[in-house]
């Protein structure tokens, strides 16, 4: 059964705050307003959604801490003006399914952020930067398999702007391996390019597991039917044997009383 699902968003943000933990420094600025709607159509294996937002403010950030044995920092500052209008679906059956993202949008403002993480799970470091008025459209897609999905995505952008970037992700967390790179240039044209991996050893651990009972089953009830049929085979041999004995004696008999009968004895 499909259904409609409506949204509307309207925030108007003016915080500053600070928090530290014992192992984590998190200090945040939100001065920016946001507005949005959008409409979702589905059922449970497929949804549609379209949507448009605009925002403008400023919104800075900066963390700093541990993650068990990882160590990351994030800083992100943006002072822009934009539009968005964003189109996103998704298919799944059974675990098995794909989505599709777009997103055509204007912009106009300034905007920065780093990342970094690493320790146990792997590294994880990005930068990126940009300032200029422009428009743009990115896309992506992603293919989710039990064991593996894969995500590739790619951008156009146009205006009086400069910007660059890059990032690179090679992690192993929960079982699941992930490795990724995205990098974007552009000064008046622009482009831009993500692709990552993620491979769930668990499920494939799990889906051989039942790979190896289907075979021991399967080769259980091939090894049973051919015992069995053996046994068949050599109960009709046996009786074929025991009928053409029967039949060979039977005619010697007859034989031999032929011959009596021929020479009188």
């Amino acid at each position: 059964m499909s259904k409609t699902t409506t949204n509307t968003e309207l925030q108007v943000n003016s915080t500053a705050s600070a928090t530290t933990t014992k192992t984590s420094a998190t200090v945040t600025y939100d001065n920016s307003i946001t507005a949005g709607a959008s409409v979702t159509l589905g059922n449970n294996n497929a949804n549609l959604t379209t949507g448009v937002n605009a925002k403008t403010g400023t919104v800075a950030s900066a963390s700093a801490g541990l993650d068990g044995n990882n160590i990351y920092v994030n800083v992100s500052y943006s002072d822009t003006t934009e539009v968005h209008a964003t189109v996103d679906s998704t298919v799944n059956y059974h675990g098995v399914g794909a989505s599709t993202g777009a997103d055509a949008y204007a912009k106009t403002g300034t905007e920065v952020s780093a990342n970094m993480s690493i320790g146990s799970k792997g590294v994880d470091v990005g930068a990126n930067a940009s300032t200029g008025t422009y428009v743009g459209v990115d896309a992506t897609g992603t293919v989710n398999l039990r064991e593996a999905s894969g995500t590739i995505g790619a951008g156009v952008t146009a205006g009086d702007h400069f910007a660059a970037g890059g990032s690179a992700t090679a992690t192993f967390d929960h079982g699941k391996a992930t490795i990724g790179i995205s990098g974007d240039v552009a000064a008046l044209v622009g482009v831009e390019v993500d692709a990552s991996v993620t491979i769930d050893a668990k499920q494939i651990q799990h889906d051989a597991k039942i790979v190896e009972k289907t075979v021991e089953k399967v080769s259980v009830d091939v090894a049973n039917t051919v015992v069995h049929d053996a046994k068949k085979i050599e109960h009709k041999v046996e009786n074929t044997a025991k009928d053409v004995g029967k039949s060979i004696d039977k005619g010697a008999k007859k034989a031999g009383k032929d011959i009596k009968k021929a020479f009188h004895l």
